[in-house]
């Protein structure tokens, strides 16, 4: 199993970004993971697609967008950038979630999927040959 480092830049002091971000780099973190939320899928608004943007711009470092939003199949292409490795969705935000699996798949980018943690673990047993990564939200 690889293990990787992949720190949430949720936390990131957004005055100063750039410096968090060679901080980490210098670190060694593996992948970037960057929390995108729309404040209807949950409650709160977190990075969005600028911040993406920066961090991919500011780095050479793959990104995690971990899409916390509703239809996130709308929004894919936004999310796709040289550094993307992985674009996450939940199991609750997708109609068709094998169908969205196939849509991330298709651009070059892998695949994980995220789940609540009301989500019964056996909901994901469809989908498990599917995907790349799979994040249980605590």
């Amino acid at each position: 199993m690889e293990k990787l480092l992949c720190p949430s830049m949720m936390c990131a002091n957004y005055r100063n970004l750039e410096k968090e971000v060679n901080d980490l780099i210098e670190a060694g973190v593996d992948i970037f993971h960057i929390d995108i939320m729309d404040g209807q899928f949950v409650p709160n608004f977190g990075m969005g697609l600028q911040d993406v943007e920066y961090i991919c711009k500011a780095s050479t470092i793959p990104v995690d967008a971990h899409l916390m939003i509703e239809n996130p199949d709308q929004y894919l292409d936004s999310f796709v950038t040289p550094q993307t490795a992985f674009i996450t969705v939940h199991r609750e935000a997708c109609v068709h979630l094998h169908r969205t699996i196939q849509n991330i798949h298709a651009k070059g980018i892998k695949a994980g999927v995220a789940i609540n943690p009301a989500t019964p673990v056996s909901s994901l047993e469809c989908i498990l040959e599917d995907v790349d990564l799979v994040l249980v939200m605590s």
